[in-house]
């Protein structure tokens, strides 16, 4: 006699239909519309990717293996999962798809592993290099709303790479403390200015499982030069973007598929002298100028 508990599984999992079909059932109950739709969807496509691959017992055990492993590389300031989605092209599929882009505005593009919460509050115009290595850098601005007005106490986080290629969050940043990283806030007429050093080429990590797949894949893992930006500010839609070296060899070749024409600016190399901000420098820098533009807050 079969055990009530068993009643009705006899056929319940001999196909694999029936399988995906069981499994739809039950997600259908959630509560949550748009948590019902996209489980829903992912449950259809991903059912139908195994399918369709035929995926082995041994390759998903594999794949469990690995994103076990991948986990264990994420930390603050670290995400090793959001190298994968950059590096497979869904990171900025999805910026395309959700971030409106009209005429004039500056265009998103992805967030990258490296941004880190709470990161040190700094002047305007203060040097943000904290001891990362490199050529300086002075950069320059203004946020602007669409209609070409300043933008008022916008929150900036910067963030960038030192002259080896790494970031403060791969190189001992408890013991360190943050570097080439920092929060500035804009006053009344919407400009900011810092200095740091200049960003160089750099490859993805090679100490994680992102760069395991990109040698058996593509074989590409290197970023063009550039310093990240994200935005904040009242009325206005946060903005996550890059600026590019327009001198930098990977520009056409970006292992992320994060680069887009008009994010890419002149690093102008300088003589010795008299900088933007007055400040004589007895060695050969860079200077950045560069004006966001921010679209207004969905309402």
């Amino acid at each position: 006699m079969s055990n009530s508990h068993d009643k009705g599984l006899e056929n319940r999992y001999d196909s694999l239909e029936l399988i995906t079909q069981e499994v739809l059932e039950r997600y259908a109950q959630t509560p949550d519309p748009r948590l019902r739709e996209l489980m829903l969807s992912l449950i259809k496509h991903i059912h139908s990717f195994a399918k369709e691959v035929k995926l082995t017992a041994d390759e998903w055990n594999f794949t469990m293996s690995f994103l076990e492993q991948t986990g264990k590389w994420c930390s603050p300031g670290r995400n090793e999962f959001m190298i994968f989605s950059d590096a497979l092209g869904l990171s900025m599929l999805t910026v395309t798809q959700d971030y409106p882009r009209p005429a004039h505005a500056t265009e998103p593009t992805l967030v990258g592993p490296f941004l880190l919460e709470d990161a040190p509050q700094f002047p305007m115009g203060a040097d943000i290099s904290a001891g990362a290595t490199g050529t300086p850098m002075h950069a320059q601005g203004q946020i602007l709303t669409m209609d070409g007005q300043p933008v008022a106490n916008a929150v900036i986080d910067v963030w960038h790479s030192d002259d080896r290629g790494l970031y403060d969050v791969q190189d001992g940043l408890e013991e360190r403390g943050a570097w080439a990283r920092a929060v500035l806030t804009t006053g009344g007429d919407g400009r900011f200015s810092f200095w740091s050093v200049l960003p160089v080429d750099y490859p993805v990590p090679q100490d994680g499982t992102a760069i395991q797949m990109l040698k058996a894949t593509t074989g590409r893992s290197w970023r063009p030069a550039h310093l990240h930006f994200r935005i904040r500010a009242p009325g206005q839609r946060p903005l996550i973007t890059h600026i590019f070296d327009r001198t930098s060899k990977n520009l056409d070749g970006d292992a992320v598929f994060g680069v887009r024409p008009s994010l890419i600016a002149d690093f102008k190399h300088q003589a010795s002298g008299i900088a933007p901000d007055g400040k004589d420098m007895m060695r050969d820098f860079y200077t950045l100028d560069y004006n966001f533009v921010m679209t207004d807050a969905i309402q």
